[in-house]
């Protein structure tokens, strides 16, 4: 190998070490309870060690074990409670923190309110007609309470709204995807904040609306309780589609989404 190829060989090298990134201590602790919480080894509420005990664990200094909590609260998976009686625990992330970041994203980026209801559309009919060929007697038991309690608030309009847009949630979550049942949950919490909209325009309508929402969802759950599920994503999608025609002819067809 010539000297000129032998330069630009070092020089190779010496950039990828200096492309080699090592995490700082603060990064590593964060992983390392980041898995313990995914292996659920750590668990909703429970409290972290003291940072002393914590210190002594990692072998590092205080402002480095801050800098990992300061991580952790970032993605939602702490609570730091300062003062005598505070201290770490853990708090899962929930649908509506990672449904306003999505939100943000969306709005920096200027997406419409209809593209939101036509990913919804792409997603939830096939997983309706999936739940349809796999639902248990303890799946129909659980629509049933919920229909009953839709009926019980169909004349609260914004109960009902929160009542009609977790319907879809349970659905899906029945139909076994947790991938989509998590990316249906985030939407889902975004939609609920465009309903809110839709609702505050006192429309005088909205019993009827209300009303035309439950008889579909009534009408689903007995195509689900039969088994059929091409017909179960029919009434899905036809559902679906009537939303969304409704809601953007109130709220315009260039509406963008509103995270608050």
């Amino acid at each position: 190998m010539s000297r000129k190829a032998n330069a630009r060989a070092a020089d190779d090298l010496a950039a990828n070490e200096r492309s080699i990134r090592i995490p700082k201590a603060a990064e590593l602790i964060a992983e390392t309870i980041r898995q313990r919480v995914v292996q659920g080894e750590l668990k909703e509420g429970d409290a972290l060690p003291s940072e002393p005990d914590l210190m002594v664990e990692f072998h590092v200094s205080r402002a480095s074990l801050r800098e990992a909590f300061r991580i952790l609260e970032a993605e939602s998976l702490i609570e730091v409670k300062r003062g005598a009686r505070g201290g770490a625990r853990i708090r899962l992330p929930r649908d509506d923190t990672a449904a306003k970041s999505i939100g943000i994203l969306l709005q920096i980026r200027g997406a419409p309110l209809k593209e939101l209801f036509d990913a919804r559309l792409i997603i939830e009919p096939p997983l309706i007609n999936q739940l349809a060929l796999t639902r248990t007697e303890a799946h129909l038991e659980e629509l049933q309470q919920h229909l009953a309690y839709e009926h019980a608030h169909m004349n609260d309009f914004r109960a009902f709204g929160i009542a009609a847009t977790e319907f879809h949630r349970i659905l899906v979550r029945q139909a076994g995807n947790t991938t989509l049942a998590l990316f249906v949950g985030m939407l889902d919490e975004l939609y609920l904040r465009q309903l809110n909209r839709f609702i505050a325009r006192d429309r005088p309508d909205q019993a009827r609306l209300n009303k035309a929402s439950f008889t579909t969802h009534s009408q689903l759950v007995e195509t689900i309780a039969a088994k059929d599920g091409e017909a179960a994503e029919a009434i899905w999608r036809y559902h679906m589609q009537r939303s969304r025609r409704v809601i953007l002819a109130e709220l315009g067809e260039d509406a963008l989404i509103s995270v608050y």
